[in-house]
């Protein structure tokens, strides 16, 4: 198999949406909506991608405000989130009480929770808890590629100043759910550039 990985940023937050394609079947998925979803369905229509889901990594606003115009031009594909977070998508019921804004309530989501696989047509992730910045934060794992979302940056790590965060958690995940994995592992965060495993073992002042 093989997997391509196109990243698409929005210019406010800079909340990058990521198009995961298995080149030979065309299946593919999207990681988190930014705020400019026009964006990824672009390279997405480009590559002639057959999107069958829709992951998020967790759902601060920045992640999901993309989530309509998706489902508008995909249909309805389903919505995988972890099943702490489940709420926000369903209820429409905003993940943080410091960004109020009410999130549109979906259909077809599917929650899921530590070590479980999602399989999207020929894809296959699995599930790794990193919550701490948000209750519901997950990395997406797909052989040797790594989706931290707000989890691990390439420098730094999430946030873990929001009412709801934590940063024991966070750090206690990264530790063992992230770094434990080999040096070569990709990581494609929800900000900035992609890096590896053992660059962030060796240079992320956080985490030394």
């Amino acid at each position: 198999m093989k997997v391509t990985v196109q990243a698409t940023a929005d210019a406010r937050f800079g909340t990058n949406s990521y198009l995961v394609m298995d080149e030979d079947t065309k299946d593919a998925v999207i990681i988190d909506a930014n705020i400019e979803p026009q964006a990824i369905l672009d390279v997405a229509r480009k590559a002639g991608a057959n999107v069958r889901a829709i992951l998020l990594t967790h759902t601060d606003v920045d992640h999901i405000a993309g989530l309509p115009a998706l489902r508008e031009q995909l249909g309805p594909v389903p919505v995988v989130v972890h099943e702490a977070e489940h709420h926000v998508l369903v209820d429409g019921i905003p993940l943080r009480h410091e960004f109020p804004a009410e999130p549109a309530r979906l259909e077809n989501v599917i929650s899921l929770g530590q070590h479980a696989h999602y399989h999207a047509g020929s894809l296959e992730f699995e599930v790794l808890h990193t919550p701490g910045h948000s209750p519901g934060g997950i990395t997406f794992k797909m052989h040797r590629l790594l989706f931290t979302g707000d989890a691990l940056f390439a420098g730094s790590i999430g946030r873990s100043d929001f009412r709801n965060s934590d940063g024991r958690a966070l750090l206690d995940g990264i530790h063992t759910e992230l770094l434990s994995l080999p040096d070569d592992y990709a990581v494609f965060s929800g900000h900035g550039p992609a890096t590896t495993i053992g660059r962030e073992k060796q240079t992320n002042p956080f985490l030394q």
